[in-house]
């Protein structure tokens, strides 16, 4: 099966059978690399955003990737369980911008009770994990709160997302950056960013709530730790700033929040 489907990829329009799809299901967080990476997410995102699966398949694929647990799946477990929940966040996000995307074939494909699922767990994951592996000699990338940041940030732009329930949004973001005490060092804080920027550029979220919010996040310094806590998140703002200016998008009150932003 693995060489088959390698072959696959080398067709400009492979086409996928069912149990070829449910292969790549059960090698989500293979625990190589090359299995993992350079062909089970590189399928699936090809199958994807190139629409290279069915609409059934579209179907199938949403179903099986929330029917055992999705991101919720050994939450308490590290390593090799890790990889799956990543990885499987990964799928939410393309899964998630296809339904969002009114030029492709899957556009709003997503049951609505699995396009729920899907944004209701996209929004909790990152409070809810606890490995900060970023790249590991026995795994390679781990990534997972670079994943779950990027999953966070498709769930916010969704349009089935309600701007009302993003309070949420900052109050995640406020306790993860307040909960992890290791530095972040494989661009997490700038993956997380984000989850602020992109929203504002779709019009999805107001310059001035972002401001207002920042205003309220204190970090005082007292340990070591919380030194590194506060600078995740400055240069999370950062990056927020970086973005939004060279697309002369930055409105003042965040600019002046972001600049005024100190321990």
């Amino acid at each position: 099966m693995y060489q088959e489907l390698l072959r696959k990829m080398a067709e400009e329009k492979p086409s996928y059978h069912e149990e070829e799809i449910q292969w790549l299901l059960d090698h989500l967080g293979d625990p190589s690399p090359e299995i993992r990476d350079d062909l089970v997410f590189i399928s699936f995102a090809r199958g994807i955003q190139e629409e290279l699966f069915t609409k059934e398949q579209f179907q199938f694929i949403s179903a099986m990737i929330v029917s055992d647990g999705g991101l919720d799946k050994e939450l308490d477990k590290l390593g090799a369980s890790t990889l799956e929940r990543s990885f499987r966040a990964l799928i939410y996000v393309n899964l998630l911008s296809a339904d969002a995307n009114q030029q492709s074939v899957f556009y709003q494909g997503l049951k609505a009770e699995i396009r729920n699922a899907l944004l209701n767990q996209g929004l909790y994951y990152l409070s809810k994990e606890k490995d900060m592996t970023g790249f590991s000699s026995q795994y390679g990338w781990v990534h997972a709160f670079a994943h779950g940041a990027d999953l966070l940030t498709e769930v916010v732009c969704h349009p089935d997302f309600p701007i009302s329930r993003v309070h949420e949004v900052f109050d995640i973001l406020g306790q993860l950056f307040k909960r992890i005490s290791i530095r972040f060092t494989d661009d997490e804080d700038w993956r997380l960013a984000r989850v602020l920027y992109e929203p504002i550029l779709k019009g999805k979220l107001a310059q001035e709530q972002v401001a207002s919010w920042i205003k309220t996040v204190d970090f005082p310094i007292e340990e070591r730790e919380d030194f590194y806590k506060f600078s995740n998140f400055r240069s999370c703002l950062l990056e927020v700033y970086v973005q939004l200016d060279q697309r002369n998008s930055l409105q003042d009150d965040l600019k002046k929040a972001i600049q005024s932003f100190q321990y």
